[in-house]
């Protein structure tokens, strides 16, 4: 709520932080950067929406999928309804796991890629825990989480790229917020701001 008493566009949130990422947004990433093929994983896997829209660009990819909320696995709804659509390929999706990601150990072999979009109040910690998997970490934010005291330090240490996404996603399907969005990227190269 603001002062005034009226809620601000963007101001309301789920109770759970989970937003489904629009399908553009991971095609604007994927046209965009030049990420390897391999083993992926994404964290915070949610109804699965970033794990099919990649597999509908990439034919080099592995999925390892994590998700905390087991209501994701239930029939009719979230991930378990794409993981079972006749067309889905299955076949490049190696594991998926209901499981808190802060909580999962360092795989024997690194991941390629972390992809996903956490939810905002546990991204840094989703972050620092990615790196420890992979040398290459893309996660969809907003903008604002470039500015905050507490991050600072570490963002100081850790810049990533940001790509800027070209228009405000809707995460509802229906109106945008008032928050700009970018895909944060630490992969071990020079950082650079990429306007998608």
């Amino acid at each position: 709520m603001s002062a005034t008493g009226r809620n601000l566009p963007g101001a309301e949130r789920h109770t759970d932080d989970f937003y489904a990422t629009p399908p553009w947004c991971v095609e604007a990433l994927l046209r965009g950067s030049n990420l390897p093929g391999g083993r992926w994983l994404e964290p915070t896997a949610g109804d699965g929406a970033i794990v099919e829209e990649v597999l509908y660009h990439r034919i080099d990819v592995e999925w390892h999928l994590v998700e905390s909320r087991a209501e994701e696995l239930r029939i009719g709804g979230g991930l378990l309804s794409r993981l079972l659509k006749p067309d889905f390929p299955t076949d490049r999706v190696a594991s998926v796991e209901i499981r808190d990601f802060l909580t999962m150990p360092a795989p024997a072999q690194p991941f390629d890629v972390v992809l996903g979009n956490p939810p905002f109040n546990l991204a840094l910690e989703v972050i620092q825990h990615a790196l420890t998997m992979s040398a290459t970490v893309c996660m969809l934010l907003r903008i604002n989480f470039l500015a905050s005291q507490k991050r600072a330090a570490w963002m100081r240490e850790n810049t990533p790229s940001i790509y800027v996404l070209p228009k405000r996603p809707s995460f509802t399907g229906g109106k945008t917020d008032a928050t700009e969005y970018a895909w944060f990227c630490w992969d071990g190269k020079p950082s650079r701001v990429v306007i998608l």
